[in-house]
């Protein structure tokens, strides 16, 4: 990954969002939290997921959504032909759609792009999946690995005074759409436009040691691999990018309950469990 590939030329972002699609639709709370912080100046760029949008249109056109499982442990929705088309219409349109308004009426001048507009780059995967102990090479897949950020359409808007609210819908080499994790591309972004936090919403406080105790309250990168070992795999994913964004150069990052009142404040003012280099 090439995160910073616009170098000094970007230095203007304060916050980078991420929001899992669980949250998306529900996501008022935020929407108002978001509102006060623009309007006290911050720059503000919100990525989301769409995951849960994704399985109920694949469902409601008769196709049950499959997984792969890779060796690492990690869990990854098997993204053929048929699904990445599903996956543009209820994550591009949809959740983008929804957030965007929900963001409008709480008074943000928000805009919804894609990550496929020229924002996002990746390379198309060649995945194995590991099924009752073996490995299968998994060809028909239409998800990607970041290879490079294009950070000029969001300081385009951001200098104008809008928040982007960013799809995680990549550009392939073959000018394909790509399937890609969330957490990882608001990493990515994070790492390209300089920001100073990057903060991930789930549903719980933050990392616990033993969950649901011992919440961690900071901790460092060197940490982070450990911390990996006895992680369920959605937390592992986000413990992945948040060593991705320390790694290109973002001072803190924060996993955070995006369930709370005022969510990114909470994040702001020391809740979750706060991450640095």
């Amino acid at each position: 990954m090439q995160p910073r590939d616009r170098g000094a030329a970007i230095g203007a972002i304060m916050l980078v969002l991420k929001i899992g699609g669980s949250m998306a639709d529900n996501a008022s709370a935020l929407a108002s939290d978001i509102a006060s912080l623009v309007s006290s100046g911050e720059k503000i760029v919100l990525v989301h997921g769409g995951g849960p949008q994704v399985t109920a249109l694949e469902k409601a056109v008769g196709r049950e959504p499959t997984y792969i499982y890779s060796k690492e442990g990690f869990k990854s929705r098997h993204t053929d032909s048929q699904t990445i088309q599903n996956f543009v219409m209820a994550v591009g349109g949809g959740v983008n759609t929804s957030l965007v308004l929900q963001l409008r009426k709480s008074g943000v001048n928000a805009v919804g792009v894609s990550a496929s507009s020229g924002i996002v780059f990746a390379k198309r995967k060649i995945l194995i999946s590991v099924e009752n102990g073996k490995e299968r090479m998994v060809r028909d897949d239409y998800s990607g690995k970041i290879s490079r950020i294009d950070a000029a359409p969001l300081l385009a808007l951001l200098e104008r005074g809008f928040v982007p609210i960013v799809a995680p819908i990549a550009l392939g080499e073959e000018f394909e759409p790509l399937n890609i994790d969330g957490d990882r591309a608001a990493a990515a972004i994070a790492s390209s436009l300089h920001a100073e936090k990057l903060v991930l919403f789930t549903d719980v406080e933050g990392y616990f040691r033993n969950f649901p105790n011992d919440l961690v309250a900071r901790a460092t990168s060197a940490e982070i691999p450990d911390f990996q070992k006895g992680a369920s795999a959605g937390m592992k994913r986000k413990l992945v990018a948040i060593s991705e964004a320390l790694t290109g150069g973002v001072p803190e990052a924060i996993i955070c309950n995006g369930t709370k009142e005022k969510p990114a404040t909470s994040a702001l003012t020391g809740g979750g469990t706060h991450f640095v280099k």
